[in-house]
């Protein structure tokens, strides 16, 4: 896949010197005139929102991100002991762009940049850029274009950047030292001035043939979804997810999504919660780390369970959600809330739940759908912080604890 900065640069980066040109001219200007062009470009890239107003930054524990209100794209800080990382996502037309610059890294500054590029590289239509080549001292930048993105979907790809942002600045600050920052819920957006960059960001990537590498997958053994609720509620009594669910996502991947609706034919950006039937081996699309949990009891029980996926609005960056009740043609959804006034968006994105059924119970895959509210009495909206306390982390990948015995 090329590029195409119209004539500045007729070659993917990568064959730019050995495949463009057989001297140091092509049309546009020399080689190392093209070179110093592309790398101002993908400095904009990462310079993008820098000139944002204080006004359009709100706090979240350890960083910052900030949301342009014409959709067009947000930039996230995050800051942890020496370790310091900046994201952004920039949408114009059906092009996208999104970057990565860390700092400060240490041993996991090579893993960061690997997981990038991968994901980059597994996208269909996309280009990768860095300038570093690669972690350098604990360092790198790294920035991924890519065309042909869904007109309908520059709004879910923002709110997905947010929540994969509010969810990195937590984990570097939770276990930090010491960690500042402040984070970003857009409620106002002007500009200092217009941003140089002309692009925009976010991707979205195809189903990828490639299925979550199970070496590459970090078991998180204190993310149980008896740990999920009670980040919410003071007993798993008070609020608790039905038995039949085995797993929860806050924040599924690209990949997931992509499963669920090139392959599983479902539309995650309906209001409606779909219920369907996968086979034990597509766990790993949407679940991966609970896939690694299950992989010899999958064996074991091959043929004697049935899986279900469904999903939910996630509402939102500020809620949790609980799949409470699960039943042949019923399904009962919780939406936790933060008590005390707290920055709401109308922006939403779906968050999964994965439904195990060793006794043939369930039949229906069309079920009558309720919704309820919990407004958390502990997680709440402090005065003069229109965001959650850090106590509670309702993204990323959680499962039943029983899975372990």
């Amino acid at each position: 896949m090329k590029f195409d900065f119209g004539l500045l640069l007729l070659c993917s980066l990568t064959l730019l010197l050995e495949s463009c040109s057989e001297s140091n001219k092509v049309s546009g200007g020399t080689i190392e005139d093209q070179n110093a062009l592309l790398e101002k470009q993908v400095n904009d890239w990462y310079n993008y929102g820098l000139d944002l107003n204080e006004a359009a930054y709100a706090r979240i524990d350890g960083g910052r991100l900030a949301v342009l209100d014409d959709g067009s794209g947000a930039r996230a800080e995050c800051t942890a002991d020496s370790a310091s990382i900046a994201m952004t996502i920039q949408i114009s037309g059906s092009v996208a762009v999104t970057t990565l610059k860390a700092e400060g890294l240490e041993q996991s500054c090579d893993s960061a940049f690997a997981e990038f590029k991968t994901n980059c590289d597994n996208k269909s239509n996309s280009e990768f850029f860095s300038l570093s080549e690669g972690c350098k001292e604990g360092a790198f930048d790294a920035a991924c274009r890519v065309k042909a993105i869904e007109s309908d979907s520059a709004n879910i790809l923002i709110t997905y950047f947010s929540a994969i942002a509010t969810n990195r600045c937590f984990e570097m600050s939770r276990n930090a030292q010491n960690s500042t920052g402040r984070g970003v819920t857009p409620s106002s957006s002007s500009k200092g001035g217009e941003s140089s960059s002309s692009s925009s960001a976010g991707g979205r990537e195809p189903l990828s043939t490639i299925s979550p590498s199970d070496t590459a997958i970090t078991i998180k053994y204190d993310q149980t979804l008896e740990n999920y609720v009670l980040q919410y509620a003071s007993s798993v009594e008070q609020l608790s997810f039905d038995e039949h669910v085995i797993a929860y996502n806050g924040l599924p991947s690209m990949n997931c999504i992509d499963f669920t609706e090139l392959t599983l034919n479902v539309n995650t950006m309906e209001l409606k919660s779909h219920f369907v039937k996968i086979e034990g081996n597509d766990i790993p699309q949407c679940f991966p780390m609970t896939a690694k949990i299950m992989k010899n009891r999958l064996i074991e029980k091959d043929g004697n369970c049935q899986y279900f996926i469904t999903f939910v609005d996630g509402g939102g960056l500020l809620t949790g959600s609980v799949l409470s009740h699960v039943a042949d043609g019923e399904l009962e959804f919780t939406k936790v809330k933060p008590s005390g006034e707290c920055v709401s968006t109308d922006d939403y994105f779906s968050v999964f739940f994965l439904i195990e059924d060793c006794k043939n119970e369930i039949m229906s895959t069309e079920p009558q759908v309720t919704h309820k509210t919990y407004e958390s009495e502990f997680w709440k909206c402090e005065d003069g912080n229109y965001n959650p306390n850090p106590k509670a982390n309702p993204y990323g990948e959680w499962f039943r604890e029983s899975l372990l015995l």
